[in-house]
């Protein structure tokens, strides 16, 4: 170190700059990669690894791939065709024969290299067609100058760590055999030794040792399962406890849960609610007549009957004289909620208020009016309920639709208001195991896996532009027994950077050229609330027969006459998407037909459009999404609450994550704060990665 100032009483926490050879210059760089201190680099592990154990000689070589070689530099010269443009072109050579090779703007080299030296290259064999000879273009250099070297860069396995301008492997790899040697023995393993023998866990230091320099392949397997165990187990210890302050600190009033106005309600339903909306409703009975706030997550596909099941926990609220609130992403959902909450509810005499952002000022005002009453009630609306002016007194529920879009912040949000409602999340995103005991562990959950009787899953297909007329003729089959079509675009215009045709042209197109004796009609975000309610009332009474549209139908619009629908450049949506838009079709009992208009270049687009082929369970296809996409992706990762993992993986490590949250539950079930002794670094764990989910959760 350069001074022996002790800056911590961790070793760990030293920072890097302090360490000899490392000055300023290469602690920057090092904190582009988010290193810092020396506990930022001894977690910050290998992207993969590099294994010199048995070495292609030269005479072996594949061409078309990358490899690693090594052998006796014997010639090397440089050019500068252009300026900024540096080339080193040289030969190596050993017992079998001799390999020509290329530096691409790597001349710094020049100064260390110098002939008769042993040296390891890593990099592509390729044909120079000009020089019509084998040669490697060079990626990483190491310079074999003593022994040495040779036993520390030779017949080992050796990591690869991400890189930034100035930073090279050789010089990272040898940082990371230093630290591990200085600074490993001052690791302190957080989980006691009866936990770590319990779930057969290697200790810790050797997994730090073997993530970095795995001694054999089996070290490796068992370095990583601890560490991805560490991981999951982190986020499930601040999950858990944070489930178990919000329901052993924030009281709730009860709520009355039956009565005649439920009764009512159930008795004249046309149909027999399913098991799975039975089940959901018992769950949401079990929470509110406690006087513990409830935090329930709804998750059920699309058409499961999510909305009697939020209609039921309403009206709760109202049995108890209070109020429930229904908020939901966008307007034209918040609008299809409050028209069928007036469809289903008008007869019993509840008053039922609509407050979005774009309102005309009397009705805005009207609304704050009658949200100011006390009393019984039901408040449908958008983000624009949360805003300071809104006094919403006697709120008894609330139910988040589309919970994932929001975020949890809102709960937060009413929670400062003075309110301690109980909360109710609904989501037609079908979202895995994985994710549900991560983003959302923190809430009680009920799965709606049941569709109602009547239902018939669409039949999918994908097709080119090319065969769309035989597409438009299916299409005037449909239309000829009165059913109706919904034509899908991902853009409003066209746009100049994508070649995608716009919802705009497309209406434009099939109303004067396609189907001329139907009329089209054309709903998309930029067009005003009363604009969009205008054409999905057209659309719902089939006075449109064909509405082509952005995703703005993605959610809530309920048409149970329309049968067919054709999605435009689909490869450039989400499963979740694609799954939610068919959603929209086969709503009436009638058979539905959904058409994937693509041309698919990338492999994953080709896996996602082949899955909605194959399945129309939401579930399976969550799981396809989560494999392909990943967790930030699927869910947005500030949505969803979740933070980066950095080794763990939640499609391939799910048995290890289970493994890790019934250790987090054994944990706190008997030490619930971590105040024992032996749990004190666990506890200092979990608290940091409260602040992380926190964190993600606000943001």
């Amino acid at each position: 170190m350069k001074n022996n100032t002790v800056l911590s009483q961790d070793p760990l926490d030293t920072p890097l700059q302090l360490l000899k050879g490392i000055g300023p210059s290469i602690a920057k760089r090092l904190e582009k990669l988010s290193c810092s201190t020396v506990r930022d680099f001894l977690y910050a592990f290998p992207r993969g690894y590099e294994d010199r154990r048995n070495l292609p000689k030269l005479s072996a070589i594949n061409l078309g791939e990358s490899q690693t070689v090594v052998g006796k530099l014997r010639h090397l010269t440089e050019q500068i065709p252009r300026p900024g443009l540096s080339i080193l072109k040289g030969t190596i050579e050993d017992e079998t024969g001799r390999l020509s090779v290329v530096w691409f703007n790597q001349g710094f080299l020049k100064k260390t290299l110098k002939i008769g030296l042993d040296i390891v290259l890593n990099g592509k064999i390729e044909v120079n067609s000009y020089a019509q000879e084998t040669q490697m273009t060079v990626a990483e250099t190491d310079i074999l100058f003593s022994p040495k070297d040779r036993a520390d860069k030779l017949g080992k396995v050796l990591p690869s760590y991400p890189l930034t301008a100035g930073l090279f492997q050789s010089s990272l790899r040898k940082l990371s055999a230093s630290l591990l040697s200085q600074y490993l023995p001052h690791l302190k393993d957080p989980l006691p030794d009866t936990t770590r023998k319990q779930f057969e866990l290697a200790p810790l230091a050797f997994c730090i040792q073997n993530i970095h320099f795995p001694a054999s392949r089996q070290a490796y397997i068992h370095a990583k399962r601890r560490l991805v165990f560490d991981e999951f187990l982190y986020l499930q210890l601040a999950v858990l406890q944070r489930k178990h302050l919000l329901a052993e600190d924030v009281t709730a009033e009860p709520l009355i849960t039956q009565g005649p106005l439920i009764d009512t309600y159930i008795a004249n339903l046309p149909y027999t609610l399913t098991g799975a909306q039975q089940r959901a409703i018992k769950d949401i009975r079990f929470d509110i007549e406690k006087p513990k706030m409830m935090n329930r997550l709804i998750q059920g596909d699309v058409g499961a009957g999510k909305t009697d099941v939020a209609i039921f926990a309403l009206l709760c609220a109202i049995e108890t004289e209070k109020k429930g609130i229904l908020m939901a992403p966008t307007e034209i959902l918040a609008e299809q909620h409050f028209y069928k909450l007036k469809k289903h509810l008008g007869h019993l005499g509840i008053p039922i208020t609509l407050l979005k952002g774009k309102q005309k000022v009397k009705e805005r005002r009207a609304a704050l009016d009658t949200l100011r009453q006390e009393g019984g009630g039901i408040v449908v609306g958008t983000h624009a309920l949360l805003e300071d002016p809104v006094e919403i007194p006697d709120i008894g529920l609330v139910v988040i639709d589309e919970q994932h879009r929001f975020g949890v912040i809102q709960r937060l949000k009413l929670k400062a208001k003075g309110y301690n409602p109980h909360c109710l999340f609904m989501t037609a995103t079908p979202i895995p195991r994985s994710l549900l005991l991560t983003s959302f562990g923190d809430l009680e959950k009920s799965i709606m896996d049941e569709l109602p009787p009547g239902r018939i899953p669409a039949q999918t297909r994908c097709i080119r532009h090319s065969q769309l007329p035989d597409c438009y003729r299916f299409c005037e089959t449909q239309l000829s027994v009165g059913h109706q079509v919904f034509v899908v675009y991902p853009l409003v215009e066209e746009s100049e950077k994508l070649d995608l045709k716009s919802a705009i042209d497309g209406h434009l197109e099939l109303q004067s050229e396609v189907f001329l004796q139907y009329k089209v009609g054309l709903i998309h975000g930029r067009m005003s609330a009363a604009e969009k309610a205008d054409i999905m009332d057209q659309f719902k009474q089939n006075q449109i027969q064909i509405l082509v549209a952005t995703t703005v139908i993605e959610v809530g619009i309920d048409v149970p006459n329309a049968t067919t629908m054709i999605i435009h450049h689909a490869e450039r949506f989400g499963l979740s998407q694609l799954h939610q838009l068919r959603g929209r079709i086969g709503r009436g009992g009638h058979a539905s037909y959904c058409f994937l208009v693509t041309a698919p270049k990338s492999l994953n687009s080709k896996k996602r459009l082949q899955a909605m082929v194959e399945t129309t369970c939401g579930f399976k296809l969550a799981e396809h999404d989560l494999a392909i996409r990943g967790p930030g992706d699927m869910l947005g990762t500030r949505q969803a609450g979740l933070p980066d993992l950095q080794i763990a993986d939640l499609v391939k490590d799910e048995a290890t994550l289970l493994l890790a949250r019934k250790c987090a539950t054994e944990l706190l079930d008997a030490d619930p704060n971590l105040t024992r002794p032996e749990h004190a670094l666990l506890r200092k764990q979990s608290l940091a990665h409260q602040n992380i989910v926190y964190y993600h959760k606000l943001n």
